[in-house]
């Protein structure tokens, strides 16, 4: 008896979940996109406190079950250093608190706020490097703060056209269509700032890559994602390890004799932005790896809590550092 009632408890929480989850995704972003900026901010911010109490995230409500929360916590865990399940706690609640912000930061870009925000460069001309080029130019990141924005102001500052690849995930049939819509906004918003390029899912196939980097454009990639079966790997010192990576970018830039390099952009105060880019390099080179992820590894070990991916790096496991830089994969083309 005892049982039957806690699962029906669960049931009935997970509908009211879902319920406020569509309300949410549908109606509640695509309105406070539209408020002035600092009511905007603020109700984001109440939002990702929210999501970090009750450990929401769309991913978690597609499949019942809190395991991004769980996940972070392993996460975190994993990063050198010794930190308490207190601080670990924290960076969890500020990881949701990020993540919830960079979805309010996707319904300013679909509502076309852009210049309401602000940017500075770090170097200062960082933003004449994605433009004028006569290679193309593969530009990675983490999910790290407000990378998403990043894009849309380097396309801004630069002129250059500049694409992005993105995933049909959001598309699964468990996921609440609401939240399929808020990402189609998403990346639509984008690719009004682009200058002509687009985003486009990787499941298509990658010649259409292929074709941007062979016309000397910029593509973003994110540069924190585990190896998929039969996908392209790599193993680079990251985060206190060297760890096994995917490395569909690199694959990519390497055969189509593109540069390779990395931003990071970071939320300062509400409308507000620093984004920081490191040297680029050719893709053929170690050392322009290496450097990538040495510079992403300072920005994530120096606030942990901004890194909103923490609960994939369970899947990003440290191999012995006498393995090889990459490994051989099989990759459509």
């Amino acid at each position: 008896m005892k049982a039957t009632l806690f699962r029906l408890r669960q049931v009935a929480f997970w509908v009211v979940v879902r319920m406020a989850h569509k309300v949410d995704f549908g109606w509640l972003l695509p309105l406070m996109a539209r408020l002035p900026l600092r009511l905007g901010y603020t109700l984001s911010g109440l939002r990702g406190r929210i999501n970090a109490e009750t450990g929401r995230d769309w991913r978690s409500v597609a499949l019942g079950t809190r395991h991004i929360y769980r996940q972070s916590m392993a996460g975190f865990a994993q990063l050198p250093g010794s930190h308490s399940v207190e601080v670990t706690r924290q960076w969890v609640e500020q990881r949701f608190e990020t993540e919830a912000r960079d979805e309010f930061e996707a319904q300013l870009v679909a509502a076309r706020r852009l210049d309401h925000l602000s940017c500075r460069f770090v170097p200062a001309r960082a933003e004449q490097l994605c433009s004028n080029r006569r290679r193309g130019l593969v530009l990675l990141t983490p999910h790290f703060d407000s990378f998403y924005l990043g894009i849309a102001f380097l396309a801004q500052a630069s002129g250059a056209r500049i694409n992005s690849m993105s995933s049909a995930v959001t598309q699964d049939s468990r996921v609440d269509p609401a939240v399929g819509r808020h990402f189609d906004r998403k990346y639509r918003g984008l690719e009004h700032y682009l200058n002509g390029g687009m985003v486009l899912d990787i499941e298509a196939g990658l010649r259409p890559f292929y074709r941007m980097l062979q016309n000397h454009e910029t593509l973003v990639v994110l540069g924190d994602a585990p190896v998929l079966p039969n996908g392209a790997s790599m193993t680079v010192d990251f985060l206190g390890a060297q760890r096994l990576i995917a490395a569909g970018a690199l694959r990519l830039a390497q055969r189509s004799g593109s540069d390779l390099k990395g931003y990071v952009c970071r939320y300062l105060e509400q409308g507000r932005y620093e984004l920081e880019m490191c040297p680029a390099g050719p893709s053929d080179d170690p050392e322009t790896i290496g450097r990538i992820y040495r510079f992403f590894s300072a920005q994530i070990l120096a606030q942990p809590g901004l890194w909103w991916a923490a609960d994939l790096l369970p899947n990003i496991p440290p191999v012995p550092r006498e393995w090889g830089r990459t490994e051989s994969t099989n990759e459509s083309s």
